[in-house]
C-alpha cells in the first residue's frame, strides 16, 4: 500500500510540474498505446491483500476509450471452516472507459468491464480433496480513474475498481473473492 501511495504522489507531482508542457502537448485522444501496470487487490474474506503486475493496451477517443489488460496476482490467503486456502490469479480483462475531458492534463473517467480469471487454488486442512486445483471464472468490474498525460507520447493512469467475482467451487462455504482493486499504469502512445 505504501508503494501505491508513493506512486500516486509521484504522479500528482509530475502532473503539476509538467502543467505548462501538458497544456501545449498533443492530447492523448484518438491514439493507442501499451505499457506496464501495477496494483493492489484485497478481497473482504482474504487474510491479506496482494500486489500484482501486468501490462495494458489502451485506445482513446474524445470521450470513450477501451483497455485490455493481463495481470499476475500473487498469493492471497483465506481461512475457511474447511481449512486454509491460498489462491493466485491470472486475470485477462476488457474495460470500457468513459472520459470527462475537463482539461488536457486532468482527465477523469468512469469504467466498466468483464474479465476472465484463471484461479489457482492450494487447499490445506479438511477439504474434501486437499491439494492443488485450477478454475476459470468470469467476473465484472466497475470503477473510476484519472488519466494524467505526462507528455505527448506517454500518460499515467490511476484507477479504482470493485471486482465482482464468485467462486464456483463447493468446498469454500461462500468465501468472498470480490474485492477492491487499486492500480496504476504507464501508457506509451503511438
Amino acid at each position: 500500500m505504501k508503494f501505491f501511495i508513493s506512486t500516486l504522489t509521484l504522479a500528482v507531482l509530475l502532473t503539476f510540474s509538467s502543467h505548462t508542457n501538458a497544456q501545449t502537448s498533443a492530447p492523448t485522444k484518438d491514439r493507442s498505446g501499451i505499457g506496464p501496470k501495477i496494483g493492489y487487490y484485497k478481497a473482504p474474506d482474504a487474510d491479506d491483500g496482494t500486489m500484482f503486475i501486468g501490462f495494458q493496451t489502451r485506445t482513446r477517443g474524445e470521450v470513450f476509450g477501451f483497455e485490455f489488460a493481463a495481470e499476475y496476482r500473487g498469493e492471497q490467503s483465506y481461512s475457511t471452516t474447511n481449512g486454509d486456502l491460498t489462491i493466485k490469479q491470472i486475470p485477462v480483462t476488457a474495460t470500457l472507459l468513459m472520459h470527462v475531458p475537463l482539461a488536457s492534463n486532468f482527465q477523469p473517467y468512469g469504467l466498466a468491464g468483464l474479465g476472465a480469471y484463471y484461479t489457482f487454488y492450494d487447499y490445506d486442512g479438511g477439504f474434501v480433496s486437499p491439494g492443488d486445483d485450477a478454475e476459470f471464472n468470469i467476473g465484472y468490474h466497475l470503477g473510476f480513474g484519472l488519466d494524467l498525460p505526462l507528455n505527448e507520447s506517454a500518460g499515467l493512469n490511476v484507477d479504482y475498481r470493485y471486482l465482482f467475482l464468485d467462486d464456483q467451487g463447493d468446498d469454500l462455504d461462500d468465501t468472498e473473492f470480490s474485492g477492491n482493486v487499486i492500480s496504476a499504469g504507464l501508457t506509451f502512445y503511438f
